[in-house]
């Protein structure tokens, strides 16, 4: 389904009620609008795994933003951060939700963030993995050495360095696979309607420059924020300095031993800390 946000058309895809029936009565359930890492990637990472899991006590809504999977590419001049966040608002207001839970992987997460700051009352939550609050290529490669050896080093480095396709290819070869520990991580790459240009014009262009830090202390939601200890993409020094800049009277943060990118799958025990905040966000909302 696509529907028109500004000038652009934004693929959107939805799972769960919001309504469900309950003996006499109607119960209304959270909206969860959930933010796929890249950008230039799509939703299709979220249909495995945590969006069913989602599904099965949320109205879950999957969105390909700006320039990315099946929706509109829109003009590249607003392929930045800020008109993703909007985007988020807008979308909402077009789609009639109310008070969502904004649930972001990596630049998702960003994305997220830069939203809630922007409109500090529009969500009713905000669930993190692996939020950045800017790029330190150094912290990643580091974590890329210490899971895949030299090679991985300096392939990372490379990438972050030089905006070309042997670059992109090496990374695609060697460390994309370390981000996860499962298996199905090529299924991941084919089955993705994935935009790479996207990505590296950002990683090279606004994301060399972005610094979400002055403005964390203006989110105001509740806020879970989740950390892979061996993520080198959202490295956990990041991914800390996230967390300890957000209010700390609404922010809960765990760290995960030995769990990546791939935080939820590979900790399955944080889907618990997940489940928790949902149900208080819920309960905090009446």
């Amino acid at each position: 389904m696509r529907v028109q946000v500004g000038d652009v058309r934004l693929f959107f895809d939805v799972d769960g009620c919001k309504l469900v029936a309950e003996g006499p009565w109607m119960r209304e359930r959270p909206t969860v609008l959930l933010l796929h890492p890249g950008p230039g990637f799509d939703h299709g990472v979220f249909k495995v795994g945590v969006g069913p899991w989602l599904a099965e006590g949320t109205q879950v809504v999957y969105l390909d933003q700006r320039g990315a999977g099946r929706s509109d590419f829109g003009d590249p001049a607003d392929l930045r951060l800020e008109r993703w966040s909007e985007d988020v608002r807008e979308l909402c207001d077009a789609l009639r939700i109310e008070r969502p839970v904004v649930f972001g992987l990596g630049f998702g997460a960003q994305v997220a963030l830069d939203y809630a700051a922007r409109h500090p009352d529009h969500p009713a939550g905000l669930v993190l993995l692996g939020p950045v609050a800017r790029l330190v290529p150094e912290r990643s490669i580091a974590v890329y050495e210490r899971i895949g050896g030299p090679e991985a080093a300096g392939v990372a480095r490379r990438f972050f360095a030089e905006r070309t396709e042997q670059a992109f290819a090496d990374f695609l070869r060697v460390c994309f696979p370390l981000l996860t520990t499962f298996a199905d991580t090529s299924d991941l790459i084919v089955r993705a309607h994935w935009r790479a240009e996207i990505l590296l014009g950002w990683i090279h262009g606004e994301g060399r420059e972005l610094d979400l830090r002055p403005r964390l202390a203006d989110v105001r939601a509740p806020t879970l924020v989740l950390a892979g200890e061996d993520d080198a993409w959202s490295p956990l020094e990041s991914v800390r300095e996230v967390a300890e800049l957000l209010p700390p009277e609404r922010t809960r943060f765990r760290s995960c031993p030995g769990a990546r990118h791939s935080v939820l799958t590979d900790e399955p025990a944080a889907y618990d800390d997940l489940r928790r905040f949902l149900d208080d966000v819920q309960a905090a909302a009446g």
